[in-house]
């Protein structure tokens, strides 16, 4: 894995620029603190100081003005240098959810104010999993891309922390990466960047490598179909990618280095002007040659070899400028290009293949959110995005030349509103309502279709209505209903996907309950390929379906003196109908088709935070057991590429001077290529890495540096056998950030 230096933006205090010359600086005491018992609302003020403890270390930013202090141990800060006017604070805290308060400075004044922080949910190192909410779906795991540990300085390697997934690589630093969730394929797993959607039209597949970490605050995962909310190819799950937007006025540089001469750098910036205006952005370098040795598997030759022809490049960048007001409205442009050697497989190595993806767009969102008691919000998004893929090589191992070049233009619109309004009784929580429509146009130009252009539209509307209820002996009862319908071009008529959600809480038990269906459209590569020899299309491929996902999830926070965590455990059912698969006839004529499959697991999970000789340490554990086997009497067994088992291990441990340690492994279990063949068997694996983060503070600059080690022991086996991962790497990085 690359070493990288990444650094820790520092607000810059600076006036705001509506500041009269008669007007006197104001300041705020802040004091923040946290229930014993029952949390307050956000922005609540706390009645009774003897219900609630002070939170030490929290920031409390003042929206849009560039400045921001940090409580002390009575949980008090002071925000000094505010110009007269009402400002909006917002709290953050280690362990609590963000809540934000309005406050009035007076000239010449201090104005003091007081708020009651709800706890969030359990939070290790970047890892935050969600039973049940009605803000989020249920089941969530989000990542702060922030409090990563050292050494996962991509997304596949951030994706891999997630409970239930499998990352499959087909090599080292910068090679394509596919996510699995729950035993569906890559090709099932929906991948949105702020909002658009970045799987291939002719694959379906999401390659996690394109996309640059540093540009991303905070990723979602949410296991299971989706299609009830975000339409089309979520059979599997949906993934979340948020880009980095700040307020404060911030700047930071990364750089890093480490094993096969990996190599990184990184400049973000971001200034808040008055209370209304914010710009943020950054560029981003990586590169590694990827030349790493591994082991071949003996029915492949044996003996050991260097993996040649695998080195990478990628560039990227953002900008987004962003103006608050009565309604919120952003516009972010975006570019990454990715240059990489195509290596081939084991069996086929290739030393003239290339490869280079380029993605670029541009998009607008308003967004406008009304006041209690009835509250009346809406946004719009429209974006476009281009994708470029090409993919050639002048003398391959195996068969003739080929030089694959595809566009791609998607252009959308995306519009949604919400409503909520008070319950008529005291037992019973407001109403809301979320509604939204999608349209969207695909343009697809490919030499590798058999027509060199495809224009596709897609259309959905979908609506959710939920309601809680407190119930008697301290339960309370959370509904929900969701419909989704789409009109898809390669779907014929229109497709409704409904889903039904139940959660019942009581202190810190939790059982959720979800039924729900799913579907994909085949991908182009499937309908429109070019037929050759011993290749032939197959004109009655139907898409993919899920047609009744039962999930149920049980969990229970606990707290024993200085420890806090949670267990959990999520049972699923989820049979895929007209799976899609290549597989020949009795011809040995390829040829895609559908085939039913039964999917069926159970993933566990445990957290817990430990506060102990003045400092904090995390624990997270999972295991995933995902059963996926072919129901037809041509096939059977297990599907092709997905293990049946998995689990992961992770820590992070406090040390004096803020250094923390953060072993952690994974294991994969074993798996098969296709059917019927024990030589096409995957061996099961173990992964052992270790990393040490070092905050450190220098005059005017603040930052953290990390070190680590992946692949500790060294496992050498060619762990995917035709595309084989990397042995030891080791990574360095130092985040740096400076006040102006």
């Amino acid at each position: 894995m690359a070493i990288a230096i990444l650094a820790a933006g520092v607000a810059v205090p600076g006036a705001s620029a509506h500041a009269l010359p008669t007007q006197v600086a104001a300041s705020v005491h802040v004091s923040v603190r946290a229930a014993r018992t029952a949390p307050g609302a956000p922005g609540e003020a706390a009645e009774d100081a003897g219900a609630a403890v002070a939170v030490p270390g929290a920031t409390v930013a003042v929206r849009g003005a560039g400045l921001q202090a940090t409580t002390d141990a009575r949980g008090v800060a002071v925000v000094r240098g505010l110009s007269p006017g009402r400002h909006v604070l917002v709290i953050s805290a280690p362990g609590f959810l963000e809540a934000a308060v309005e406050v009035e400075a007076v000239n010449g004044r201090v104005t003091r104010t007081s708020i009651v922080l709800d706890p969030a949910p359990v939070r290790l190192r970047g890892l935050v999993v969600q039973v049940a909410s009605r803000e989020r779906d249920a089941g969530a795991t989000v990542l702060e891309t922030a409090s990563l540990p050292p050494g996962v300085t991509d997304l596949p390697a951030a994706l891999e922390r997630v409970p239930g997934a499998t990352v499959v690589r087909q090599g080292g630093p910068g090679a394509p990466a596919v996510l699995q969730l729950r035993g569906a394929g890559g090709d099932q797993v929906l991948v949105l960047l702020d909002g658009t959607p970045i799987n291939s039209p002719l694959t379906g597949v999401a390659d996690l490598s394109t996309v640059d970490l540093e540009s991303v605050s905070r990723i979602t995962v949410i296991p299971g179909a989706q299609s009830a909310r975000y339409g089309p190819q979520a059979l599997g799950g949906v993934v979340l990618l948020e880009s980095r937007d700040r307020d404060a006025t911030t700047a930071a540089v990364t750089a890093g280095m480490g094993a096969w001469s990996s190599a990184e750098t990184a400049v973000t910036g971001s200034s808040g002007f008055g209370n209304a205006w914010s710009v943020s952005g950054g560029a981003r370098w990586r590169r590694s040659n990827g030349a790493f040795t591994y082991d071949v598997p003996a029915f492949r030759g044996g003996g050991e070899t260097t993996r040649e022809n695998s080195a990478f490049s990628h560039a990227g960048g953002d900008l987004r400028i962003t103006r608050r007001g009565s309604a919120e409205a952003s516009l972010r442009a975006h570019l990454s290009d990715i240059e990489r050697g195509s290596p081939g497989t084991i069996a086929q190595p290739s030393a003239t293949g290339r490869q280079r993806h380029r993605r670029y767009g541009l998009g607008v969102t308003v967004e406008s959110d009304g006041a209690a008691p009835a509250r009346l919000g809406g946004s719009a998004r429209s974006s476009v995005q281009w994708q470029r893929a090409d993919y050639a090589d002048p003398e391959p191992p195996f068969g003739r030349a080929y030089d694959t070049r595809t566009r791609v233009r998607r252009a959308e619109l995306a519009v949604e509103g919400w409503w909520s309004a008070e319950a008529s009784s005291s037992s019973r929580e407001p109403f809301d309502l979320r509604f939204g429509f999608q349209a969207a146009r695909l343009d697809v130009e490919s030499n590798a279709l058999t027509s060199p252009g495809i224009g596709l539209d897609e259309l959905g509307a979908w609506a959710h209505a939920g309601r809680g209820w407190q119930l008697r002996r301290g339960f309370r009862l959370d509904l929900g209903a969701s419909l989704r319908a789409d009109r898809h071009d390669l779907v014929d008529g229109v497709t409704l996907s409904p889903a039904v959600d139940a959660a019942l809480t009581r202190g810190g038990l939790a059982f959720d309950l979800r039924w729900g269906h799913g579907f994909s459209p085949p991908g182009l590569g499937d309908l429109f390929f070019q037929e050759g020899v011993l290749v032939e299309p197959n004109p009655d491929l139907g898409p993919e379906r899920i047609r009744g996902e039962l999930s149920a999830t049980l969990a229970q926070r606990w707290s024993v003196g200085p420890a806090t965590g949670e267990l959990r455990a999520t049972a699923y059912r989820a049979d895929l109908d007209d799976m899609i698969l290549w597989f020949p006839d009795h011809r040995f004529v390829w040829s895609p088709d559908n085939y039913d499959v039964a999917r069926r697991g159970l993933e566990l999970g445990a957290t817990t935070d430990l506060a102990a000789f003045g400092r904090t340490h995390s624990l997270t554990a999972g295991a995933a057991w995902s059963e996926v086997e072919y129901t037809g009497a041509v096939l059977d067994g297990q599907v092709a590429y997905r293990p049946r088992f998995t689990a992961d291990v992770a820590l992070g441990i406090g040390l004096p001077a803020g250094i923390t340690l953060t072993p952690s492994g994974t294991h994969v279990g074993a798996r098969r290529t296709v059917p019927g063949s024990p030589l096409n068997a995957l061996a099961a694996y173990t992964l052992f890495n270790a990393g040490m983060a070092l905050p450190f503070e220098w005059t005017r600059f603040a930052g953290r540096l990390e070190v680590a080690v992946t692949n500790l022991l060294d496992e050498r086996a060619a762990l995917l056998v035709d595309y084989p991962l990397p042995g030891r790497g080791w990574s360095t990085r130092i985040r740096i950030g400076a006040a102006r």
